[in-house]
């Protein structure tokens, strides 16, 4: 019996713009909606909800609307959204698997944002549009900045704990802390430094994350809260199983 070939997902370019189109209409637009964002659409009701500001709007511009729902679809199959019911219409959500690339995602442009901002000597009035994101993606923000080592940081994180809750407080303060005491450290000692603070800003998803090993095919739950996975160069799925790894 020959066995059935496996779907291969999106190149990663394209699989992370769908996910960041989705990311501003999660459990509020369907697969139209998001086919309309990644179109360029000038539909009214879409620039009335400001849907033409997200990073990933026009992306597929010269594709018909059908192949870029069969780019949504296909995002659907390979497991990184899903629709769910609610009120009349289906709307699209993520699985946690598209999340986890998401969210580091996310974390980036937050970070890359703050960059362009020092760049420019553009000091912003206050840090209100940080709070009341979600929690795993603050830390996941927290976490990329003390893996920077750079003080440059600090003055934006002291305006951010201003307006933050007692949790997310105390790990800006943390990290302030670690920043400001980073050059009297050793490479081992801040790579101590950075695992333990791992354990406390890299948060587990609620449900597993299942992945199928491209060695033997097997599945094996991934661990999203290893900081090997988050790199300089940016997040990166492991390929294959604990097992084959070796």
């Amino acid at each position: 019996m020959s066995m059935k070939p496996r779907i291969l997902p999106l190149p990663d370019p394209e699989l992370r713009v769908i996910l960041r189109a989705a990311d501003d209409i999660i459990a509020e637009g369907g697969r139209t909606l998001l086919s309309k964002i990644l179109k360029g659409s000038k539909e009214r009701k879409l620039l009335e909800l400001g849907l033409d500001r997200n990073p990933s709007f026009g992306y597929y511009q010269d594709l018909t609307l059908q192949q870029i729902m069969d780019k949504v679809d296909h995002m659907i199959r390979t497991g990184f959204l899903k629709t769910e019911a609610n009120g009349k219409y289906p709307t699209v959500v993520f699985t946690p698997y598209g999340w986890v690339i998401e969210k580091e995602r996310r974390a980036q442009e937050f970070l890359e944002e703050w960059d362009r901002w020092l760049e420019n000597n553009v000091a912003p009035l206050n840090m209100e549009y940080l709070k009341d994101r979600n929690r795993g993606m603050i830390f996941l923000f927290l976490y990329k900045i003390l893996c920077s080592r750079n003080k440059k940081y600090i003055p934006f994180l002291t305006l951010w704990e201003q307006i933050e809750y007692k949790k997310v407080q105390a790990e800006i303060r943390n990290v302030i802390l670690a920043l400001k005491q980073s050059d009297d450290m050793d490479d081992t000692e801040w790579k101590q430094l950075l695992t333990e603070r791992g354990q406390s800003l890299i948060i587990r998803s609620r449900y597993p994350i299942i992945l199928a090993c491209q060695s033997c095919g097997d599945p094996f739950v991934f661990d999203e809260t290893n900081p090997e996975y988050y790199t300089s160069e940016g997040f990166r799925l492991p390929a294959e199983c604990p097992n084959c790894h070796l």
